[in-house]
């Protein structure tokens, strides 16, 4: 299809009036192009729109209506489930004077029928187009007499009917036929869902909110509307500076989705009501189960509308299709009928279920209907749910255990839920009541990672953390006194805790040294893949420090490896070994192995987004503040602060507030640099040694950016060269590049001097421009200028082709000079980091395109077409267009020319 003619409908869509319209036409605009195209044809009689309920199917019909509004003679119908038996039952307000002894008669109908549409075309004089909603509610006669109307050409149809049961035969006979054309709508994707949340609340939208909300709502329109809805009007989903996030979890039993379920069941039979409360009151359940509860026709009915979904296993078990229907169904069974229905299930049961999420599903039920659950069961239960991040049940389930030595355990599971909100106070509140005094090493041992990892985040040194930590040697002494016959393990298992909190707490500070003295068994094997983990995320950091983050990127990964799975008291584990990896990645400037670790990290921890999500963002952000994208940079990192002013469990805030001021003083952006600094300067400094000094020197250059700050040059030369330190070439390697973008050419004396040490694709690119500076030839000026590009440098690409320009300059070669400067410029416009004063609307893009759609568009920009852009970039003229128009529907701009405007604006 004509690409330009995909883009006017969408625009045209676009600027329909109703929210839930552009939300649904975010995705759906291919769609309603080639409907629109369809109809406007003569190719095509009818349009045949299905899917599922809440897929969008009504709200697309009034697009494609609106988009032909003044070329045809509109007229509607509505299927009804009331009237899908009785003949002609939906065309009765149209056939009043048909006489009573012909109303079954095709022919007297469709002549009376015809004789009504006739009148409507002659007064408008534009063709007939029936609209018809709910098709598969449409008695067959009904449907019949539809397509003797599109079969003969006196009237077109735009039909949309729900996938099951589908169209009455005669319409899809249509299709058949080839005189229909068909679409089967589709959940919205990832991508789609991003850009119907953009068209409802605006561009500032976090992108973990539509990850969330994509999951949640399984790309249903209808639902995310819901969700939406429901999320803002109970302050889930809520605006801080203007940037929508989540606060907590989803609730999924809102008002209007709870209205939109209700509506759904109370059409159904009172079998599938009851099946369906049983699998949202037990899920998964066994398939068998439910099916002996009602029968296994309803079960089948409900898979077939996929209301239901049936697991794969040995013994098939069945879920609700939509996961967020569970709570509002849940929500709508009284208590007396769930307790009804949990006894009924129960005395068909033989086990307890098999799986843990299983577990806890029967676990809450219960808790639900007021009956006691054995204290273990609970605490099994308070773990899984902590693990989910069901803050709220974990905590409700811990509460209820009585067993005073249980209780220890259950305390800890209630204070990692406030961990997970950066609720460090009340976690080590918690802990620290428990601290060395279980009756028994597993209870003795319980919470002791957590506890030293919340006193890390309070900002104790790792010497204090372990001098407390002593009081677990003492404590493992006293039990294995009261009970010499398993006093060798009891030692063991004491020692080898403490020795791991030693190898964590050293880690998180990324210092070899902090510790102090040496614990105990210092210089001997891992005693266990924790201890193993952390001492190589410490050596990660410590390679990282010396400049060496393609070895620190190896060990990262050999930590994450060696980490293993299970490792429920620190859940955070392999979040904090992401971080030290894609800091790694960053440093070192392998920006295709740090977007592979996010996009990686994102895809699996779905619900603890909320929690994480804003460390995703900071590295993000970083990244495009690397290669020179500040004004991009700032508006990521300013989305990255809101979210980790809720949780920031790797204490990120801190690096992230320096970072933004650095990109918005870059940029030009005065006011904001100055709420960032404050930011900065009112937070707890980062736990880790390499990212705290990695803040304090993005500071030192924002201010010196915004000018004034005459000591800079010093400030990071001593940054770079802390007092006492060994080998700190990667620290100083990042103070001498910060100097070297601001203008210091004497930074790139020691920069030529420092690159032997050194590893990394971004080290060797603004190394290779210090060494052009110092020959001061324009070839090799040039040279470093393309090394830079080719590395996605774009900052110093535009520095070094600048000093190319000037060296030609000076060479009288005035032809090579333009050159210089254009490719300049092109840098410099690939960076998108013009200083001044914000435009207004401009500042809530959120870096909503993706890197391909930025160099798609910044190549379009330039003037260059489809087809030479698809040969530059080496992909077919079909994903430039692609990629074109869904950036166009992103930044809201109909076309080239308003996007060369926003250019230049």
């Amino acid at each position: 299809m004509d690409s330009s003619r995909v883009r006017t409908a969408a625009a045209a869509a676009a600027a329909a009036p109703g929210e839930a319209r552009q939300g649904v036409l975010a995705g759906r605009s291919e769609d309603l192009a080639s409907a629109v195209e369809a109809l406007q044809g003569g190719t095509h009689g009818a349009v045949l729109l299905l899917g599922d309920h809440g897929i969008g199917k009504s709200q697309l019909m009034e697009a494609v209506a609106e988009e032909l509004r003044g070329q045809v003679t509109p007229v509607r119908l509505h299927g009804s489930p009331a009237l899908s038996h009785v003949p002609y039952g939906v065309l009765a307000p149209f056939i009043v004077d048909l006489p009573v002894e012909d109303a079954t008669s095709q022919l007297a109908v469709l002549r009376t029928f015809w004789s009504y549409l006739e009148g409507q075309r002659r007064t408008t004089q534009k063709p007939l187009l029936l609209i018809v909603d709910d098709a598969h509610d449409l008695d067959e006669a009904t449907a019949g007499v539809l397509v003797e109307l599109a079969a003969a050409g006196w009237a077109k149809l735009l039909v949309g009917a729900a996938a099951r049961p589908g169209l009455p035969e005669p319409l899809l006979q249509l299709w058949f036929e080839g005189i229909a054309e068909r679409h089967d709508l589709r959940p919205l994707t990832r991508e789609q869902t991003t850009e119907a949340l953009a068209h409802r609340l605006g561009r500032q939208v976090l992108p973990n909110v539509a990850e969330v909300l994509w999951e949640a709502s399984g790309g249903n329109p209808l639902l995310l509307s819901c969700l939406v809805d429901d999320a803002i009007s109970d302050g889930t989903l809520l605006q801080r500076n203007g940037v929508w996030l989540l606060a907590r979890p989803l609730n999924s039993h809102g008002e209007r989705l709870t209205d939109v379920v209700r509506r759904q069941l109370l059409r159904r039979p009172a079998d599938e009501r009851k099946a369906l409360n049983l699998v949202a009151l037990a899920e998964p359940v066994s398939k068998a189960l439910i099916e002996a509860m009602v029968d296994e026709s309803t079960v089948a009915g409900l898979v077939e509308q996929e209301l239901l979904r049936i697991s794969e296993g040995s013994e098939p078990e069945l879920r609700l299709w939509h996961t967020v229907y569970g709570d509002t169904l849940r929500n709508l069974v009284s208590p007396a009928r769930s307790l009804q229905l949990r006894q009924s299930l129960l005395r068909l049961m033989d086990r307890e279920p098999a799986s843990a999420e299983g577990l806890l599903r029967q676990v809450s039920w219960s808790m639900e209907c007021g009956v006691e659950v054995e204290d273990r069961q609970l605490l099994r239960a308070a773990i899984l749910a902590g693990r989910l991040f069901e803050d709220e049940l974990a905590r409700k389930a811990a509460a209820q255990v009585k067993d005073p030595e249980l209780q220890i355990t259950a305390r800890a599971v209630i204070a990692r839920t406030y961990y997970n909100t950066s609720n460090h106070a009340a976690a080590r509140d918690i802990l620290e009541v428990d601290f060395a005094k279980g009756r028994t090493v597993d209870s003795l041992l319980t919470g002791s990672l957590l506890w030293a990892a919340v006193l890390s985040a309070l900002g104790h040194t790792p010497a204090d953390i372990m001098q407390r930590a002593e009081a677990l040697l003492r404590a493992g002494e006293r039990l294995a006194a009261d009970n010499p016959a398993d006093a060798e393990g009891i030692l063991a298992a004491t020692r080898e805790r403490v020795r791991t909190i030693r190898a964590m707490v050293l880690a998180l500070a990324g210092d070899a040294d902090a510790a102090g003295a040496a614990g105990p068994d210092e210089g001997q094997p891992p005693a266990s893949n924790l201890e193993g983990a952390f001492g190589l995320a410490l050596e990660a950091e410590q390679l990282l420090v010396a400049g060496k983050p393609e070895s620190a990127y190896t060990v990262a990964a050999a930590a994450l490896q060696a980490a293993g799975t299970e490792h429920d008291e620190l859940y955070f584990l392999s979040d904090f070994l992401v971080v030290r990896a894609v800091t790694a990645a960053i440093h070192g400037g392998d920006w295709n192995a740090a977007d592979s670790l996010l996009e990686g990290f994102v895809a699996g921890f779905g619900p603890s987004l909320i929690t994480f999500g804003g460390g995703v963002h900071t590295a993000a952000g970083i990244v495009l503040l690397y290669q020179g994208r500040a004004a991009e940079a700032k508006r990521t990192l300013r989305a990255a602060l809101e979210a980790l002013r809720l949780a920031d469990p790797q204490q990120l805030f801190s690096l992230t507030a320096a970072m933004a001021f650095a990109a918005a003083a870059d940029a030009g952006f005065t006011e904001k640099a100055a709420g960032f600094l404050a930011d900065y300067e009112s937070a707890r400094p980062p736990v880790s040694r390499y990212l705290r000094a990695l803040a304090a020197m993005a500071v030192v250059y924002g201010k010196a950016r915004l000018g004034g700050y005459r000591r800079a040059a010093e400030e990071l030369q001593r940054l770079g060269n802390p007092d006492g330190d060994g080998n700190t070439a990667g620290l100083e390697f990042d103070s001498l590049t910060l100097r070297l973008a601001l203008g210091d050419t004497e930074a790139a004396v020691r920069l030529r001097e420092l690159k032997p040490e050194l590893e990394g694709r971004r080290a060797g690119a603004i190394c290779g421009y210090a060494a052009a500076i110092g020959t001061g030839l324009p070839g090799e000026l040039l040279d470093a200028a393309k090394t830079c590009e080719e590395a996605e440098l774009w900052g110093f690409a535009a520095l070094a082709y600048g000093d190319a320009a000037t060296a030609y300059h000076a060479a009288g070669d005035s032809l090579r000079e333009r050159m210089a400067a254009a490719q300049r410029q092109r840098c410099r416009d690939r960076a998108d980091s013009a200083p001044g004063d914000e435009p207004a609307g401009q500042d809530d893009t959120l870096g909503l395109l993706t890197r391909r759609e930025r160099d798609i568009v910044a190549l379009a920009v330039r003037g260059l077409s489809d087809r030479q852009i698809a040969a530059d970039l080496q992909v077919s003229v079909r994903t430039v267009e692609g990629h074109l128009y869904r950036s166009y529907a992103k930044l809201n701009v109909k076309g080239r020319e308003e996007l060369r405007r926003m250019a230049e604006e």
